[in-house]
């Protein structure tokens, strides 16, 4: 009979809890969801990368250098005639505060009318990396011109891209 009870007791006590676990509401909770959209990044060229009027030499190829400052360095074998070189310019606005990274191509030819080329390499930048005070800011770009020998006369044109990026 103690047996029969303790049976009974503990099928009630076990039918009494799967009941209640059964019967019991699901706890929850809220989360909230958002973003923030920044001023997307905007590049503006200002000024183009120019090194001026050259005389190449008759008997070895050379180079002249626009540095980001906007000096020129002529090669010795070259003449350069004109001081009208500037360094590319570039005005970048956005997010205010916000850091951005400039990245530089490798080289370009630039042509003249009739086809012939000049390489321009070493782009350097006034900077690597900017801050957007105010969400404006600026930086200059210059480069080096390879001159060859007899280089063919004209007016040598070609285009290079520059681009920013959020960090």
């Amino acid at each position: 009979m103690r047996n029969f009870i303790s049976t009974i007791a503990l099928g009630t006590v076990l039918a009494l809890a799967g009941a209640t676990a059964a019967n019991a509401a699901p706890v929850t909770a809220e989360a909230g969801a958002g973003a923030k959209i920044i001023a997307p990044l905007e590049i503006k060229n200002t000024s183009s990368l120019y090194f001026g009027t050259v005389a190449p030499s008759l008997t070895e190829g050379d180079q002249v250098v626009v540095t980001p400052a906007g000096d020129k360095k002529c090669g010795a074998a070259l003449t350069c005639l004109t001081a009208d070189h500037t360094a590319a310019a570039f005005d970048v606005a956005g997010e205010a505060d916000a850091v951005y990274t400039i990245s530089l191509p490798g080289g370009i030819e630039i042509t003249n009318e009739k086809g012939n080329a000049m390489k321009v390499f070493d782009f350097t930048g006034s900077k690597d990396s900017g801050r957007l005070v105010k969400g404006a800011d600026s930086f200059t770009v210059g480069g080096t011109l390879d001159v060859g020998v007899r280089q063919a006369a004209g007016k040598y044109t070609g285009r290079f891209v520059v681009a920013v990026e959020y960090q």
